[in-house]
């Protein structure tokens, strides 16, 4: 029998982020390639799993951020993370690509001003070659 999955929608987005973890990690690991992200920045040690090394994190529930590198997280698949926050009403209608396009690009200018304000700024006027979803996204985020 298949279970009905969590009414919260952060719960349900970790329950997912667990069962297409690899899927997750696998196309987080190429998409921070496709745009840039040096090798040393994308992603970080797993500290659960010495020698694994992971650019998604499943039980994280913030979209992403930035201490040793740079990763993704369960929150990408939220669809109310940016609730009552800007750009919480283009988030929800938002492709996932575009999500963690704009995750990846926050991530990456707060990692080089070691500021959240200053890299809602930044990460608004990126160079990196995100979507256009994501552009939109960091724009409002930046208002």
């Amino acid at each position: 029998m298949i279970e009905k999955p969590p009414t919260d929608p952060a719960d349900h987005a970790e329950e997912f982020a667990h069962c297409w973890a690899d899927k997750l990690d696998e196309y987080c690991t190429i998409r921070m390639d496709e745009l840039g992200i040096p090798n040393d920045k994308n992603g970080e040690q797993d500290p659960n799993r010495p020698k694994t090394w992971r650019a998604f994190v499943l039980d994280e529930r913030t979209g992403g951020y930035t201490s040793r590198g740079i990763t993704v997280n369960s929150g990408c698949l939220n669809p109310e993370l940016l609730k009552g926050k800007k750009g919480g009403r283009i988030w929800p209608k938002a492709r996932l690509r575009d999500r963690i396009d704009s995750i990846i690009a926050h991530e990456w200018a707060e990692d080089q001003t070691l500021d959240h304000d200053e890299a809602l700024k930044a990460a608004a006027k990126t160079e990196l070659p995100v979507s256009d979803g994501a552009k939109r996204i960091l724009r409002a985020m930046a208002r």
